[in-house]
Order: C-alpha cells, then sequence, then structure tokens
C-alpha cells in the first residue's frame, strides 16, 4: 500500500498544470495516474485538428500563453506554431512534465474509487492498491464522446473517432453537428475534394448575443468556414434537428430530422455532436452531485458537495454560468485547490505569493470570481 498527500487522475492539460502548482507546495507528496500516455486525449486527435485558441509567446511580458499549463513555458514558443495540432501539444505537454519532474505513472488505470469513511480515498489501481487524503480528477472529455445522441446513432461515425480526414472513404458526406467538432469535420471535408451536407440546428457563427467564447464558435473555426462557405462542394442546412439515423440497405444511411425531412448518403454519417456531459468524472459518477442540466455541482473551492476531499480540474467545471472549459479558463482554478489542500494539511502557504496574482490572474473565493472574468 503506497500512502500519498494528493493523487490526481488524469495527466492532460488540467492534470500537469495542477501538478505544477502542487509542485510549489513544501513538503507535499503527490503522485500522477495516467491510464495511457500523457496528453492522450490530443494524441488522438484527428491529424488535420488544431487548437481553436491561438498561442503567443507573452510571458515575458507577464501574459501567459493561452494555451500554456505552466506559466514560465509557451506552446507556440515549444512548438513554433500558432494553432498547434494534437500531437504538437501532447508533445509539449510532456515537455512540461518531464523540465518539472513530475511524479506521473503512465499505463496505471483507476479500477476503484473507495472513500475512507474517515478521511481519504482507497484507490485500487492496475498496478496495485494506494491511499491518498486528497483526490483530484482531471480526466478530461474528449475519450468520452456521446456515441448515443439519437436512436440509430450507432451507425454514424464519431468525429472523435477519426484518426485521419485523408483515410476515409470517397464521399458525399453527411455532417450532424454545428459546432466546432462539426465544423471542422466539413471543412476538412471539403478541402479534400469531397461534397458534404453539414446539419445544424442553429448557427453558431451567427449569435451576436452570446460573449461566452465557449458557447459560440470560434474566431479561427469562423476564418476557415469564410474560406469554403461559398464552395459548390459544401451545403448548410439550417434548422435541422437530427432525431434518428436509419440504414436502408447495405449502401444507404437515412438522417432524419424532426420536421420529416431526411437524406440518404452512401458513406457513414459524420457526428460532431460532442461529448458527455461530466466526461471522466462519469466514471465515479456516484461521488458527485448533479443537477438538471446533468453538471457537477462543486463548492466554491471546486470540492465535490457529495465527497469531501475530491476536486474536479478541467473542462467540465462549471460555476452558475461560468464555464471553465478552455484551458485558459481552468488553469485559473489551480491555485485555488492548491491552496485549501496545503490549509487542510497545515503546510507552509509562502508558494501562494507566487500564484496569487500572477500569470493565471485572480483567483480565490466566490467573491472574488463575481467580480471578474476568471
Amino acid at each position: 500500500m503506497q500512502f500519498l498527500d494528493v493523487v490526481i487522475v488524469g495527466a492532460g492539460p488540467a492534470g500537469i498544470g495542477m501538478a505544477i502548482e502542487l509542485g510549489k507546495v513544501p513538503g507535499l507528496e503527490f503522485g500522477i495516474l495516467e491510464r495511457d500516455r500523457i496528453g492522450e486525449s490530443f494524441r488522438r486527435w484527428p491529424a488535420q485538428t488544431r487548437l481553436i485558441t491561438p498561442s503567443f509567446n507573452s510571458s515575458p511580458f507577464g501574459l501567459a500563453d493561452l494555451n500554456a499549463v505552466d506559466a514560465t513555458t509557451s506552446p507556440a514558443n515549444f512548438a513554433g506554431a500558432e494553432h498547434l495540432s494534437g500531437q504538437q501539444y501532447a508533445n509539449y505537454l510532456n515537455f512540461v512534465a518531464e523540465s518539472a519532474h513530475l511524479p506521473i505513472v503512465c499505463g496505471c488505470k483507476v479500477l476503484e474509487v473507495n472513500p475512507d469513511p474517515e478521511g481519504g480515498f482507497h484507490l485500487v489501481t492496475e498496478l496495485g492498491e494506494l491511499f491518498t487524503q486528497f483526490l483530484i480528477w482531471a480526466c478530461g472529455e474528449y475519450q468520452f464522446p456521446d456515441l448515443h445522441p439519437f436512436p440509430g446513432a450507432h451507425w454514424c461515425r464519431h468525429y472523435a473517432h477519426i484518426e485521419d480526414w485523408q483515410v476515409l472513404e470517397n464521399g458525399p458526406f453527411i455532417v450532424i453537428g454545428g459546432y466546432e467538432s462539426g465544423l471542422d469535420s466539413a471543412i476538412n471535408l471539403v478541402k479534400l475534394g469531397y461534397k458534404v451536407r453539414l446539419l445544424v440546428r442553429k448557427p453558431t457563427w451567427d449569435m451576436p448575443d452570446i460573449q461566452d467564447p465557449s458557447q459560440i464558435l470560434s474566431p479561427f473555426t469562423r476564418e476557415r468556414l469564410r474560406e469554403i462557405e461559398s464552395n459548390d462542394l459544401l451545403e448548410i442546412v439550417f434548422d435541422a434537428n437530427v432525431v434518428e439515423v436509419t440504414r436502408e440497405n447495405d449502401n444507404v444511411y437515412r438522417v432524419h430530422t424532426a420536421d420529416g425531412r431526411y437524406w440518404d448518403v452512401s458513406q457513414m454519417p459524420i457526428l460532431g455532436t460532442g461529448f458527455v456531459k461530466g466526461g471522466g468524472a462519469r466514471q465515479i459518477r456516484d461521488l458527485w452531485e448533479w443537477n438538471n442540466e446533468d453538471h457537477i455541482v462543486l463548492s466554491d473551492v471546486d470540492e465535490s458537495t457529495n465527497t469531501p476531499g475530491l476536486f474536479l480540474v478541467g473542462p467540465q467545471v462549471r460555476h452558475d454560468n461560468r464555464i471553465y472549459c478552455f484551458i485558459y479558463k481552468f488553469r485559473q482554478r489551480f491555485a485555488l485547490i492548491a491552496l485549501q489542500i496545503t490549509q487542510r494539511l497545515q503546510l507552509d502557504v509562502e508558494w501562494l505569493e507566487s500564484s496569487k496574482h500572477g500569470a493565471w490572474g485572480p483567483f480565490g473565493n466566490s467573491e472574488c470570481c463575481e467580480g471578474c472574468e476568471c
């Protein structure tokens, strides 16, 4: 049995960034468990996919790169790219982890999480058992696609299961979904010379009343859409609420909408309908409280309201109307969690001054967050 103060599950940007912050706490014993490789979700992106948020090395001027997980590093500087591929970003995460000498065990899947009645957690993993006082869940969402958004979705190919758009069979294609993954699918297929019918319920690129960048199409994707929207290969069908996909015969898939329309296609439709709400946190679903919208309810310090000592980091974090789904959003919560753990373990908090109002911006209690856009 191994004993640690803190265990982080997941070695993506949330897990690596959280570990960097914990590494500033003197005397804290922590470790990271990753079932695959560092940055595994990014390694599974389609080869053509790029980060929609731009990277720029602004660290020397006190402004962290939007996609950085450590204030002293820059993905742009590391990769020499503004919009990194998934492989480039995974390599960046690996570089940060190695440079910081983070205690990561890869190929170690967590099989069971059992809260101790007296506090802490017993973890059963593929490599053995361990006990930790605090558990930080950082499993992300990309590896948990929504494969059942409507009946017959099993006849479709989800965006998260595409390795390279160039190896797909000849089109034409139907793409379902009007947000980032749906648009990215359509854009890449059109650029390869395939005819694409894009079915969307509403144009997420034309919603001026919404200010949160996580709810509208990114400028990067809108720019790429403008390059192809006049192309005869692309047809966009609006108000298309897909309710079912059926297999008519060996050569035809039929996509049905709520208003009675349907379209036939010879290739499997592409699902750009997103990911399961809660993502990897559903692996320990009973340890969280869920609201009516099927989102996780957290305390002001991102702790489970059901299970003391269990914290959440990453894109699933929400507080009221604030959605922390991008790296530059959820990284601002790292120091908040690290401070809570430091105080509860009665460790030295001098490290706090280097994090409190540094490159991540202000953080702290709910009063702070109500007065800023962190």
